[in-house]
């Protein structure tokens, strides 16, 4: 492991001291009885015994291994990109973290509980085994760096006898370990600002500690555009903080930077001139309320609103929740590549596997994402599963042609309610979980098909058709989660309910590639996935749901979809070349169309936006 065991039995004694020392605490930072802890702390003359031995035979230790700059630099890590890459280096020639099977870094995966306590261990110098493992579910390669967090209050349990090993740490959790296993060293875990995270909720277990990772600067460069508390911490992202962590002891380290990190966003810049155009847009078209999110290179970096919530009464703004109206469809697809890459469902099997019937056609998911299932398409259709089972079954709920075949593409809204319950079905869950576990969850996003399942559902707005009510909000949050998973496909053709800030984080995992603020949430592949298409008439290329289209708003290449319901008229684009994207969300507005037949006063904003950023 790079380290004397004869090291770390000089300093097990300190460890013994903490072991009676330090309570139980469970992964969030809670002690036993459920309430915030305070990281432990070690009185001076145990602290300073264990700095002086690490100061002393560890770093003369490290400069025997290491040698100098040169040597940590010829440690390959060619996956990684520049900024970071000594990081990567560091982390591997010190054994923080292992390499991949393939022998890659992948610096982008998210790092689990067990691994980041793992990294922490050997950081410590302290390789020996302190107590056995409390913790069932922990395997054995893990339970000495487990048991060592556990003894000594650096990480304790999510529950009961359960440790949670694979479970990806987040941001919140890994600044309470790194807080606490900086008190365990005797450093001063005092922070010196209080940090202000507009929007964002901060878990009150962590609020000390991320003011103090963000006093020390632990985190630069992860937290440029946002904190995102439940996001988990990529393995790139944890050795530059490890790296800073111990840059005071370990000259090597030097000055370490993530990619992008430092980049301010060219929408911000130029934010009063695109405020201003996206205000001129608006009353243009007489739009009531609009909200705008803005992604630059795969982030979310800016965000806009203009006009009423409630008009008259309530001035929109960037927390508010409108219909999203079509756009429901990219979430729905969405949806459908997270299954498929977690092996829930399959793009071509025929969904009366999900369904428990043999189809008059075979109907797979793949052909109701690209509009080809040749389902009838019709309002007086029931959702209902019993409906949707003799539709299914019968040849009445069939229109013309083969399944499969875009020359029977057909616009298909019913096509999309079964699918949403197709995917129910499948996984046994609603679509609103399957998204909170996977993504909302971690980008702290507030959406939902039931608009009165929010958790905020007061911010939930009415919507305007030009100067009249089109849809009331108590009708909207009226909508809530229906009886069981696939009971009804009433909602995912249209019923999303979102922020276009929220809307823009999903669009920014897309254009990313799948990947947020630096970490994978979804396989690049899964993307792809979504992102392939053939040929429409027009010169357009129908994906899986969006479309691709050439030469739009100054782009070589977008994927967009737009909605419009009872007066909204949305667009959602984003750029795969650059990962630039917008979403535009909006009320009241004329509905005109422009050359490419989207919505003009869409359209209008996102070339501004477009331009702006190029």
């Amino acid at each position: 492991m790079g380290k004397r065991w004869a090291v770390g039995a000089l300093l097990a004694l300190s460890v013994i001291w903490v072991v009676s020392a330090a309570p139980l605490a469970d992964a969030r930072g809670r002690a036993a009885g459920g309430e915030a802890e305070e990281p432990v702390s070690l009185p001076e003359s145990p602290a300073e015994a264990r700095a002086e031995a690490q100061g002393g035979l560890l770093l003369e230790e490290i400069a025997e291994d290491t040698g100098s700059l040169t040597e940590l630099r010829a440690v390959e890590a060619a996956d990684v990109p520049e900024p970071g890459r000594d990081a990567a280096r560091w982390a591997l020639y010190r054994e923080l973290l292992a390499r991949k099977e393939d022998g890659s870094f992948d610096g982008e995966e998210p790092v689990s509980r067990a691994e980041a306590v793992q990294a922490l261990y050997r950081l410590s110098g302290i390789l020996v085994r302190v107590d056995p493992c409390p913790y069932a579910d922990v395997p054995e390669a893990a339970q000495d760096a487990v048991a060592w967090a556990d003894s000594v209050g650096v990480s304790g349990g999510v529950a009961e006898g359960r440790f949670a090993p694979d479970a990806p740490v987040t941001r919140s959790q890994l600044a309470v370990m790194l807080r606490r296993f900086a008190a365990w060293r005797g450093e001063d875990v005092e922070s010196r600002t209080a940090v202000s995270w507009d929007g964002e909720a901060v878990p009150a277990y962590a609020e000390e500690a991320l003011n103090w990772v963000t006093d020390r600067g632990l985190y630069a460069g992860m937290t440029d555009h946002g904190l995102y508390p439940d996001l988990p911490v990529s393995r790139l992202q944890l050795a530059c903080v490890l790296a800073r962590l111990q840059a005071p002891r370990d000259p090597l380290t030097g000055e370490l930077s993530l990619p992008g990190s430092g980049d301010a966003g060219r929408s911000l810049e130029r934010h009063e001139a695109l405020n201003q155009a996206v205000a001129e847009a608006a009353r243009r078209h007489g739009a009531v309320g609009v909200q705008v999110a803005v992604v630059e290179g795969g982030v979310l970096t800016d965000a806009y609103h203009y006009g009423w919530a409630v008009r008259g009464s309530v001035p929109m703004t960037g927390a508010h929740k409108l219909r999203t109206a079509s756009l429901s469809k990219v979430v729905v697809g969405l949806c459908a590549a997270l299954l498929e890459e977690e092996g829930v469902v399959d793009y071509d099997a025929d969904i009366g596997e999900y369904w428990g019937v043999k189809t008059w056609r075979p109907v797979t998911i793949r052909s109701m994402l690209n509009h080809t299932s040749t389902l009838l398409n019709s309002e007086n259709i029931a959702w209902d599963t019993r409906s949707v089972r003799g539709q299914l079954a019968n040849a009445s709920g069939y229109g013309r042609g083969t399944p499969g075949d875009l020359r029977y593409w057909s616009y298909n809204n019913h096509a999309f309610g079964i699918l949403g319950q197709t995917l129910e079905l499948a996984a046994g869950k609603y679509l609103d979980d399957v998204l909170e576990e996977r993504v909302l969850g971690p980008l702290g996003a507030d959406c939902s098909f039931a608009a009165g399942e929010l958790e905020a559902p007061e911010l939930v707005t009415p919507l305007y058709r030009t100067s009249s009510l089109g849809r009331s909000a108590a009708s909207l949050r009226s909508v809530r989660r229906w009886s069981s998973p696939g009971a009804t496909g009433r909602q995912f053709a249209g019923g999303f309910t979102s922020s276009a800030l929220d809307l823009g984080k999903l669009t920014a995992l897309l254009a990313g590639d799948g990947c947020f603020e630096g970490v994978r949430l979804m396989d690049a592949g899964t993307v792809a996935k979504m992102e392939c298409g053939d040929a429409l008439p027009g010169g357009t290329r129908q994906a899986l749901p969006m479309r691709l289209r050439f030469g739009a708003y100054g782009r070589e290449r977008l994927y967009y979809h737009t909605g419009s319901a009872y007066g909204a008229y949305n667009l959602l684009s984003y750029d795969p070349d650059t990962g630039d994207g917008v979403v535009v969300l909006t009320m009241g507005a004329d509905g005109r169309k422009d050359a490419y037949g989207i919505y003009a006063v869409c359209g209008e904003i996102s070339r501004a936006v477009y331009e702006a950023i190029a």
